[in-house]
């Protein structure tokens, strides 16, 4: 008996101790922690599988010959793998229309597992916004194939919520179907143009929308397009945060500028906007340069001449403060000849020894501003000369002040070659002080003949012997104006008008008026292709319309932009 309680008291000790150890709290291990979250979001928000691109292009490849899927993991690696092309610089599976239909009747097989389709549908998503054809051959087959995959997934969208507990990405796919239609971003301009990009975010994150996607290029230039379809007041409000994104994407850079400028000269006054210019510059360089015809060669003519006035007006401004000989500001000269910036078909900087070498900040900026602008003046000193010609009259000002202006008519010959160095002693060399050879000569002195100030006397003899006329008034920086509200709004659809109604492009305008025409839109914008109006140039207000929209014509083909 007594053994048997002893037993019955050891057996008590041991389950007390098990019991004890239980109730203790367990360590925290931070990498199970780490594992745990890791899976619970990867079950939320449907983190993209760790697939290698090995293991897709090895299917793609078996694919490509067989033409078979024996399993799910094939059709789950295709769906991934659309846009791997099957050799180099061969076609991929969305290239060719029969594999592509093979792969999501594929897919289709696993509807009746909703989990698996999901898979599926979640790596043809992603193909749906990684697709960019880069062969110029079969263009418009390629675009077809791609449309294909896009109406599939509008069409499907519906099937893949049918379970009580979905991801994070699905609930996204469906909130958003329409980014299966061919208008896929246009919930999300506005939004964007006011610096809200967090449904972005949330949706390159969730859909998997890598970077260099057609979405999001196309959805920088479709918030341009409506930029430039707004009240002058919210365009100029939202033209610098436009100019920083375009910043960062050099692709859509040019493209996007071109609109932007273009919109600008509706602007009354055209008043200064130093961002506008300074980017425009820096992009693609002086706007009258003959060096630079390519880069401008988007842009109206109206728009060129702005910034061209813009940056004259500038670096006469930097010439007659920054490069005064002695250090001194002169506004008088700087506001006299900024009046005629309209008037100064080019100019040139003769640079001193100190502006051409000094290594400080403003100087530096100076030189780069003035390039291609510059030419070489033989001065130890801080002394430079501004050569300005205006029609026939070619005008040579001077930093320091005591120097008089020059005036030379190029028809009779220039005395000097700024290609050559140049000098200022009136005995020397290529000389820019050549006063028997001028036809003006006038010194900068207030009180001279019957004029109280020099700036009169100067402003009469250009005008009476010379017929250059001076600007009114200088634009002012830009200021927040009020312009018309767009015609169309680029959410609603426009209802069929008579094409000779005057009024702004957008997508839903020229579907209504190929509708009330009989011509067919065929739009390939959304992958960086060309938008086309499919009808020729019989209907003469049709073609009065499309030509105001900036489209061109191609024989045979339609109109396209």
């Amino acid at each position: 008996m007594c053994a048997y309680m002893n037993a019955l008291a050891h057996l008590a000790n041991l389950l007390a101790a098990g019991t004890q150890e239980g109730t203790r709290p367990m360590a925290a291990s931070p990498r199970i922690d780490a594992v745990l979250a890791e899976l619970r979001s990867r079950a939320s928000t449907g983190m993209r599988p760790r697939i290698s691109d090995d293991q897709q292009l090895e299917a793609v490849r078996r694919f490509w010959q067989t033409q078979q899927i024996s399993s799910f993991r094939d059709t789950y690696l295709l769906s991934w793998g659309l846009c791997l092309p099957h050799r180099p610089d061969g076609d991929c599976v969305l290239d060719n229309r029969p594999r592509l239909e093979r792969v999501l009747a594929g897919a289709d097989d696993w509807m009746k597992k909703p989990t698996a389709y999901r898979r599926c549908y979640q790596g043809l998503v992603r193909s749906y916004f990684s697709y960019a054809p880069v062969v110029a051959e079969e263009m418009e087959v390629r675009y077809s194939n791609w449309r294909y995959l896009r109406d599939y997934l509008f069409e499907r969208n519906d099937s893949i919520g049918k379970q009580v507990v979905v991801p994070d990405w699905v609930r996204t796919a469906i909130d958003n179907k329409h980014l299966f239609t061919s208008e896929p971003y246009a919930p999300y301009v506005d939004a964007l143009l006011w610096g809200d990009s967090s449904i972005l975010e949330e949706l390159c994150e969730r859909l998997h929308i890598g970077k260099a996607s057609w979405f999001l290029k196309r959805l920088v230039m479709a918030q341009v397009k409506r930029a430039t379809q707004m009240e002058d007041e919210n365009y100029l409000s939202i033209l610098p945060r436009l100019l920083n994104v375009l910043a960062d994407n050099e692709v859509l850079r040019d493209a996007g500028l071109i609109r932007l400028l273009n919109r600008y000269v509706d602007i009354p006054a055209l008043p200064l906007h130093a961002q506008l210019q300074d980017v425009s510059v820096n992009w693609w360089g002086n706007p009258w340069l003959p060096s630079n015809e390519t880069r401008w060669g988007g842009v109206t003519s109206d728009a060129r001449t702005m910034v061209s006035n813009w940056l004259k007006a500038a670096i006469i401004e930097t010439f007659f403060t920054k490069l005064a000989e002695d250090g001194s500001a002169d506004p008088r000269r700087m506001q006299f000849w900024k009046r005629y910036v309209n008037s100064i078909d080019s100019m040139e900087f003769a640079l001193g020894s100190t502006a051409r070498n000094s290594a400080e900040p403003d100087f530096v900026a100076l030189r780069k501003k003035m390039h291609g602008l510059t030419c070489h003046l033989d001065t130890s000193g801080a002394n430079n000369a501004f050569i300005m010609k205006m029609g026939n009259l070619v005008v040579v000002e001077f930093s320091g002040m005591g120097n008089a202006l020059y005036g030379y008519d190029v028809r009779k010959g220039l005395p000097f070659d700024s290609k050559k160095v140049l000098r200022l002693p009136t005995d020397a060399d290529n000389s820019l002080k050549q006063k028997a050879r001028s036809v003006l000569w006038e010194s900068h002195k207030d009180g001279v003949g019957t004029w109280s100030k020099w700036e009169n006397n100067f402003e009469t003899i250009l005008r009476r012997h010379f017929g250059i006329e001076p600007q009114q008034a200088i634009p002012a920086p830009a200021k927040k104006v009020r312009r018309s509200p767009v015609t169309t709004p680029i959410t609603e659809v426009s209802k069929p008008i008579s094409p000779t109604v005057k009024r702004h492009y957008s997508l839903d305008g020229l579907k209504a008026l190929g509708k009330h025409n009989g011509f067919e839109i065929q739009d390939n914008s959304a992958l960086g292709g060309s938008l086309w109006a499919r009808t020729d140039m019989a209907n003469e207000d049709v073609t009065q319309t499309l030509t105001s929209w900036g489209f061109s014509h191609k024989p045979g083909k339609g109109w396209w932009k």
